[in-house]
């Protein structure tokens, strides 16, 4: 096993190998590693890093933080390439070969075949009611994309929240005449950084701010924030969108929208 960065994962994800060991031959599948909390069924992220990013663990990691595997594509079977072929054929060969499995293909299994939805409305409104983040619409004729392309398309699940500004971090090239991310709180406690969905207007407006403002103590550490910055005490807010917040109260790939 490994990741899109070519890390291997095979020793991390042991229950997932072993789950795979029944299918003999030449293959290559594609497919997402995730956490499904056992009681509200939703996926998590921080468990599932946890997972990815240990790369011995024991048996009681494995035992608290059980990951299972969703695939969804195949590119190759018994030495032949497949990413040529049309993605609804290549799900159909991909079907069929999980399906030799029972276990395989039953909800809740370790490995868990994923099902094409023709309906992009259902599959969107399920994708919000399940707070995943988001989904990919494909082209049914497809061939397998190894990169971003207009015949798949990734559609973002969008949290928006506006959180008050304490403080900012050095900016560095471009950047370094304005700041290079936004310090973010909510009631108090720290939820992310901000460092992306400026524009120039933007940039000089707060830059500005934070230039006429007080300096304030720190009400997060360095350590916690992940660098170090310049807490200020202005009452502006920003407006971001993210994906999710992690166990930690921390947002996930939050972007800039405006301040007020």
């Amino acid at each position: 096993m490994q990741n899109r960065n070519g890390v291997i994962y095979t020793v991390r994800l042991s229950e997932i190998v072993k789950a795979l060991q029944p299918f003999r031959g030449t293959w290559i599948v594609d497919g997402e590693v995730v956490f499904i909390d056992s009681e509200t069924g939703e996926e998590k992220f921080t468990p599932c890093q946890r997972r990815c990013a240990t790369q011995f663990p024991d048996w009681l990691l494995r035992e608290e933080y059980p990951v299972r595997m969703e695939i969804f594509d195949i590119l190759k079977a018994e030495g032949a390439s497949l990413e040529l072929k049309p993605y609804l054929e290549r799900k159909k060969i991909l079907r069929e070969m999980l399906a030799g499995e029972d276990d395989i293909m039953e909800y809740g299994g370790t490995v868990e075949y994923v099902p094409y939805e023709e309906n992009l409305v259902k599959a969107w409104k399920e994708a919000v009611a399940k707070d995943r983040e988001g989904l990919i619409a494909k082209d049914i004729k497809s061939p397998y994309e190894h990169d971003r392309s207009y015949s798949w398309l990734k559609v973002k699940n969008w949290r928006f929240m506006c959180y008050d500004i304490v403080g900012f971090t050095a900016g560095e090239n471009a950047r370094s005449p304005f700041f290079g991310s936004l310090v973010l709180a909510k009631d108090g406690k720290y939820v992310g950084c901000a460092g992306s969905g400026f524009d120039e207007w933007e940039l000089r407006k707060l830059k500005d701010i934070f230039t006429d403002s007080e300096t304030a103590e720190k009400p997060f550490s360095s350590e916690q924030v992940g660098e170090p910055y310049r807490a200020v005490k202005v009452n502006v807010q920003a407006l971001v969108k993210f994906y999710q917040m992690t166990d930690s109260g921390v947002m996930r790939f939050p972007v800039f929208i405006t301040s007020n």
